[in-house]
């Protein structure tokens, strides 16, 4: 009995207003910054917005992490993942993602960025796996730094715009 009652509250706090909308966990590979990271945001990092043509139909967006106290330079404290055509189903390769280490003005950024008409450099692969009103984005990207970083972030209720 004391082990359904703590499945209950469990399940109420999971759906409670201040439940993570979204968390990712990220590998890093090579480089000063090696090793496993997670990050979790309680507000709504996740978006898909509707594009005017001559742009894909959707694009999909989601950023944990931000600014926070510490300036730990070993702490990943940002993770941005923009997809210009998200209604490609399986690997995309037309992508923008960002990692930040410590202060997010001055700390380390590693970046790819494959995205047509932008300043190419990096390589990879993201895919987006809507699930209703969630999501599910990996990546296995390597840096125009030529650092490697690849990761799962899990979105509940991805806004629509």
């Amino acid at each position: 009995m004391r082990i359904l009652v703590a499945l209950v509250v469990a399940a109420i706090l999971t759906n409670s207003k201040d439940a993570d909308r979204a968390s990712a966990l990220v590998t890093v590979s090579g480089g000063p910054h090696a090793g496993q990271f997670t990050l979790r945001n309680a507000d709504v990092p996740c978006e898909i917005t509707a594009e005017k043509p001559p742009h894909p139909k959707h694009q999909f967006s989601a950023t944990l992490g931000g600014f926070s106290p510490s300036k730990d330079p070993a702490k990943l404290t940002l993770l941005m993942v923009i997809i210009p055509d998200a209604d490609v189903r399986g690997a995309n390769r037309s992508f923008f993602t960002s990692i930040n280490f410590g202060d997010v003005s001055r700390g380390t950024q590693y970046n790819a960025e494959t995205r047509p008409g932008e300043k190419l450099g990096g390589s990879g692969s993201v895919t987006m796996a809507p699930h209703g009103q969630d999501a599910t984005v990996t990546f296995d990207v390597k840096s125009a730094e030529g650092i490697t970083y690849k990761g799962t972030i899990q979105c509940t209720g991805v806004s629509r715009y």
